[in-house]
Protein backbone atom coordinates (compact mmCIF):
# COMPACT_ATOMS: atom_id res chain seq x y z
CA UNK A 1 0.00 0.00 0.00
CA UNK A 2 1.42 3.15 -0.92
CA UNK A 3 -1.12 5.68 -0.13
CA UNK A 4 -1.96 5.92 3.31
CA UNK A 5 -3.05 9.44 3.41
CA UNK A 6 -5.29 9.80 6.98
CA UNK A 7 -4.45 6.20 8.04
CA UNK A 8 -1.56 5.39 10.84
CA UNK A 9 -0.61 2.81 12.25
CA UNK A 10 -0.78 2.13 16.19
CA UNK A 11 1.60 -0.69 18.00
CA UNK A 12 1.50 -0.34 21.25
CA UNK A 13 3.07 -2.93 23.42
CA UNK A 14 2.31 -1.88 26.92
CA UNK A 15 -1.62 -1.47 26.30
CA UNK A 16 -1.48 -4.68 23.87
CA UNK A 17 -2.89 -2.63 20.90
CA UNK A 18 -2.10 -3.53 17.20
CA UNK A 19 -3.98 -1.49 14.64
CA UNK A 20 -5.05 0.84 12.27
CA UNK A 21 -6.65 3.90 12.84
CA UNK A 22 -7.99 6.27 10.10
CA UNK A 23 -8.65 9.42 11.07
CA UNK A 24 -10.70 12.04 8.02
CA UNK A 25 -11.70 15.57 9.10
CA UNK A 26 -13.83 18.24 6.70
CA UNK A 27 -14.61 21.54 8.20
CA UNK A 28 -15.73 20.53 12.22
CA UNK A 29 -16.41 17.24 11.19
CA UNK A 30 -13.97 14.58 12.36
CA UNK A 31 -14.84 10.78 11.54
CA UNK A 32 -12.10 8.29 13.64
CA UNK A 33 -12.28 4.75 13.38
CA UNK A 34 -9.70 1.59 14.59
CA UNK A 35 -8.93 -1.41 12.59
CA UNK A 36 -7.98 -4.39 15.29
CA UNK A 37 -5.27 -6.83 13.63
CA UNK A 38 -7.46 -9.34 16.14
CA UNK A 39 -10.43 -8.39 15.01
CA UNK A 40 -9.72 -8.30 11.59
CA UNK A 41 -7.71 -11.31 11.10
CA UNK A 42 -4.54 -9.72 11.14
CA UNK A 43 -2.33 -6.60 10.12
CA UNK A 44 -2.68 -6.89 5.98
CA UNK A 45 -6.88 -7.42 6.61
CA UNK A 46 -6.83 -4.73 8.84
CA UNK A 47 -5.03 -2.39 6.42
CA UNK A 48 -7.56 -3.49 3.79
CA UNK A 49 -10.34 -2.49 6.01
CA UNK A 50 -9.35 0.79 6.52
CA UNK A 51 -8.22 1.66 2.92
CA UNK A 52 -12.04 0.52 1.90
CA UNK A 53 -13.50 2.41 4.97
CA UNK A 54 -11.24 5.84 4.49
CA UNK A 55 -12.55 5.06 0.62
CA UNK A 56 -16.20 5.36 1.59
CA UNK A 57 -15.81 8.27 3.34
CA UNK A 58 -13.71 10.06 1.16
CA UNK A 59 -16.35 9.44 -1.50
CA UNK A 60 -18.68 10.81 0.51
CA UNK A 61 -17.10 14.58 0.38
CA UNK A 62 -17.44 16.21 -2.30
CA UNK A 63 -13.78 16.92 -3.95
CA UNK A 64 -14.95 19.80 -5.67
CA UNK A 65 -16.13 21.74 -2.23
CA UNK A 66 -13.51 20.34 -0.28
CA UNK A 67 -10.97 22.14 -2.86
CA UNK A 68 -13.32 24.94 -2.67
CA UNK A 69 -13.56 25.12 1.02
CA UNK A 70 -9.90 24.24 1.28
CA UNK A 71 -8.83 27.49 -0.80
CA UNK A 72 -11.10 29.95 1.04
CA UNK A 73 -9.59 29.98 4.39
CA UNK A 74 -9.40 33.06 5.99
CA UNK A 75 -5.85 33.61 7.40
CA UNK A 76 -5.04 35.56 10.46
CA UNK A 77 -2.83 38.26 8.68
CA UNK A 78 -5.58 39.02 6.24
CA UNK A 79 -7.03 42.67 5.95
CA UNK A 80 -9.76 42.97 3.37
CA UNK A 81 -11.99 39.92 4.91
CA UNK A 82 -11.57 38.12 1.59
CA UNK A 83 -9.01 35.04 1.16
CA UNK A 84 -6.94 35.73 -1.73
CA UNK A 85 -7.60 39.53 -1.65
CA UNK A 86 -5.45 41.87 -1.06
CA UNK A 87 -5.45 46.30 -0.99
CA UNK A 88 -1.35 47.19 -1.36
CA UNK A 89 -0.09 50.56 -1.44
CA UNK A 90 3.53 50.52 -2.52
CA UNK A 91 6.31 52.70 -4.04
CA UNK A 92 6.53 52.36 -7.84
CA UNK A 93 9.76 53.96 -8.31
CA UNK A 94 12.13 55.01 -5.47
CA UNK A 95 13.92 58.02 -7.02
CA UNK A 96 10.37 59.84 -7.43
CA UNK A 97 8.86 58.63 -4.75
CA UNK A 98 5.54 57.50 -6.97
CA UNK A 99 3.42 55.84 -5.25
CA UNK A 100 0.82 52.72 -6.69
CA UNK A 101 -2.37 51.66 -4.97
CA UNK A 102 -4.06 48.78 -6.12
CA UNK A 103 -5.87 45.58 -5.31
CA UNK A 104 -4.50 42.65 -5.67
CA UNK A 105 -6.05 38.66 -6.29
CA UNK A 106 -4.05 35.80 -5.78
CA UNK A 107 -4.47 32.02 -6.64
CA UNK A 108 -2.54 28.51 -7.01
CA UNK A 109 -3.54 27.56 -10.63
CA UNK A 110 -3.57 23.76 -11.02
CA UNK A 111 -0.45 22.95 -11.11
CA UNK A 112 0.45 24.31 -7.82
CA UNK A 113 2.23 27.56 -9.06
CA UNK A 114 0.87 31.41 -7.98
CA UNK A 115 -1.14 33.23 -10.36
CA UNK A 116 -2.10 37.51 -9.27
CA UNK A 117 -3.82 40.09 -11.44
CA UNK A 118 -3.89 43.75 -10.43
CA UNK A 119 -6.40 46.12 -10.34
CA UNK A 120 -5.48 49.80 -10.11
CA UNK A 121 -7.32 51.97 -7.36
CA UNK A 122 -6.20 55.45 -10.28
CA UNK A 123 -7.72 53.18 -13.21
CA UNK A 124 -10.99 52.01 -11.65
CA UNK A 125 -11.34 53.66 -8.71
CA UNK A 126 -11.30 52.13 -4.97
CA UNK A 127 -14.84 50.33 -4.93
CA UNK A 128 -14.50 48.88 -8.43
CA UNK A 129 -10.84 48.11 -8.19
CA UNK A 130 -11.63 45.71 -5.12
CA UNK A 131 -14.96 43.92 -6.85
CA UNK A 132 -12.49 43.03 -10.09
CA UNK A 133 -10.50 41.64 -7.44
CA UNK A 134 -12.96 39.57 -5.89
CA UNK A 135 -15.18 38.54 -8.85
CA UNK A 136 -11.27 37.70 -10.37
CA UNK A 137 -10.30 35.50 -7.48
CA UNK A 138 -13.69 33.75 -7.00
CA UNK A 139 -13.40 33.12 -11.17
CA UNK A 140 -10.20 31.58 -11.03
CA UNK A 141 -10.81 29.44 -7.75
CA UNK A 142 -13.87 27.60 -9.38
CA UNK A 143 -11.92 27.29 -12.82
CA UNK A 144 -8.64 25.89 -10.75
CA UNK A 145 -11.15 23.52 -8.85
CA UNK A 146 -13.11 22.62 -11.61
CA UNK A 147 -9.35 21.28 -13.36
CA UNK A 148 -8.48 20.11 -9.98
CA UNK A 149 -11.65 17.82 -10.02
CA UNK A 150 -11.71 16.25 -13.60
Amino acid sequence: MKNLRNIRRIDNEINRTYAWLVQVQRDSHIAIKMFSDSVYGGKRKALQAAVSYRAKLLAEISFYEYQIRRRSILRRNNTSGIPGVGRYDKIDNPNTGRRVVFWLASWVDEHGAGRKRKFSVLRYGERKAKQFAVAERERQLKRVCAAKCA
